[in-house]
C-alpha cells in the first residue's frame, strides 16, 4: 500500500514540484534567459503550484468523491483540472506582473504557459487519485480478508467448543458401564481420560498440531478402550516415515478413530479390528482408519455419525479451503474414513 498520511504528502508535494520548476529552470537556462527571470519563473511557479495543489487537497480530503461512480470522477477531474489551471497562471502571471513588475506578457505566451501548467496539473489530478484509488481498494480488500479470517476463527471456534462435549460424553459413558463391570478398570480408565482430557484442553485454541502429538493421545485414546472392550478391540498403527511433523487440524484423528469404534466395532458381537495408515502422497498426507464393519449396518451413516463426522468435514473446508476432504466408503468388509491433507 502506498502510504498517504500529510508527512507522505508533503514529501512527495515537495519533491514533486521541485523536480518541475528544476527541468524549468534548465530549459530556460538553455534558452539564455537572464538569471533574474529565471529566478521568478522558478520560484514563483514553485511556491503557487504547492499553495493550490495543497488548498486543493484540502478540498478533495472534506468532499464525499468516494461516493462518486467512475466517470463522475473522470469528469470532475477534468473539470478541477481546468480550474487549477486557470488559477495557477492567473496567480503566476499576476506576481511576475503585479509585484515584480515584469512588464506586459502577451497572450501568446500566457497560452503556452497556461498548457504548460494544464499538463503538470493533469498529471497531478491522475497522480493523487490513482494513488487513493489503489489505497482504498487496497484497504477493502484486507477489510474483506479480515472479516473472511474473523468468520473462519469463530467458526472453527464453534466446532472446536463441540469437540470437548463430545469427546468428554461418549468417555464418560463409557467409563460409566464399566464400573459396573470391574472397578479396578474403570480407574485405569479415568486415569487415561484425565490426560485425554487435558489434550483437549490444552488445543482447543490451536487449529493444528503435529502429527506425533496426535497419534500419542490416539494410542492413549485405544488403550483406553482396549480396557473396556478387551478381547474385542484390535488395533494397529502405520505411519510413513518422516510424516511426524507434519500438522493437522487437533482432535481430528482422534474423532475418526472414535467413530470407527462407536460406530463399527461395538455394533460387532465378537468385535474387530481397527486400523489406522497414514501414509505420505504427492504434497498430501492420506490417512486412513479402517474398521470391521459394513456401510449397510446403518442406515444413513453420514447422519448417525453426527458431531465427529460433520465436525472434521467442516474443519477441514475452513482450514485448508477445498485443499483436504473426507471420504467414507467400505472395501473387503471394512469402513474406511479417508482424508487427504496437503502437506504445508
Amino acid at each position: 500500500m502506498v502510504k498517504t498520511g500529510d508527512k507522505n504528502f508533503w514529501k512527495a508535494q515537495t519533491i514533486g514540484w521541485f523536480l518541475f520548476v528544476l527541468s524549468n529552470f534548465i530549459v530556460q537556462y538553455l534558452a539564455g534567459l537572464p538569471v533574474k527571470l529565471l529566478l521568478l519563473n522558478t520560484i514563483i511557479p514553485f511556491l503557487v503550484g504547492l499553495l493550490v495543489t495543497t488548498v486543493y487537497r484540502y478540498l478533495i480530503k472534506n468532499s464525499d468523491w468516494r461516493s462518486y461512480s467512475f466517470i463522475k470522477i473522470l469528469g470532475a477531474v477534468f473539470i478541477s483540472t481546468i480550474l487549477l489551471t486557470i488559477v495557477f497562471t492567473t496567480l503566476t502571471i499576476s506576481i511576475l506582473v503585479f509585484v515584480f513588475k515584469f512588464g506586459e506578457i502577451t497572450f501568446p505566451a500566457i497560452l503556452a504557459n497556461a498548457l504548460i501548467f494544464g499538463v503538470v496539473m493533469l498529471n497531478w489530478n491522475m497522480i493523487y487519485f490513482c494513488i487513493q484509488f489503489f489505497n482504498n481498494w487496497n484497504r477493502a480488500e484486507l477489510e474483506k480478508w479480515k472479516l473472511v479470517a474473523e468468520i473462519k476463527d469463530a467458526q472453527l471456534g464453534s466446532l472446536k467448543s463441540q469437540i470437548n462435549p463430545h469427546f468428554v460424553f461418549n468417555t464418560l459413558n463409557n467409563t460409566r458401564a464399566l464400573i459396573l463391570e470391574d472397578k479396578d478398570k474403570a480407574r485405569e480408565m479415568l486415569l487415561n481420560f484425565s490426560d485425554l482430557f487435558r489434550y483437549a484442553l490444552k488445543n482447543t485454541e490451536q487449529s493444528k498440531v503435529e502429527l506425533k502429538e496426535e497419534l500419542n493421545i490416539v494410542n492413549q485414546y485405544l488403550e483406553l478402550l482396549s480396557i473396556q472392550y478387551e478381547d474385542k478391540l484390535k488395533y494397529k498403527i502405520n505411519v510413513d516415515e518422516g510424516l511426524e511433523e507434519v500438522e493437522l487440524p487437533p482432535m481430528m484423528l482422534q474423532l475418526l478413530v472414535e467413530n470407527a469404534v462407536k460406530h463399527g466395532i461395538s455394533q460387532m458381537k465378537n468385535g474387530g479390528d481397527v486400523l489406522i495408515d497414514i501414509e505420505q502422497g504427492e504434497g498430501f498426507m492420506n490417512i486412513n482408519v479402517k474398521n470391521t464393519g459394513s456401510l449397510k449396518t446403518s442406515s444413513k451413516l453420514g447422519d448417525k455419525l453426527g458431531v465427529g463426522l460433520e465436525n472434521i468435514r467442516k474443519r477441514l473446508e475452513l482450514i485448508y479451503n477445498g485443499k483436504a476432504n473426507l471420504q467414507m466408503k467400505e472395501v473387503n468388509e471394512y469402513v474406511v474414513a479417508s482424508i487427504k491433507i496437503p502437506m504445508i
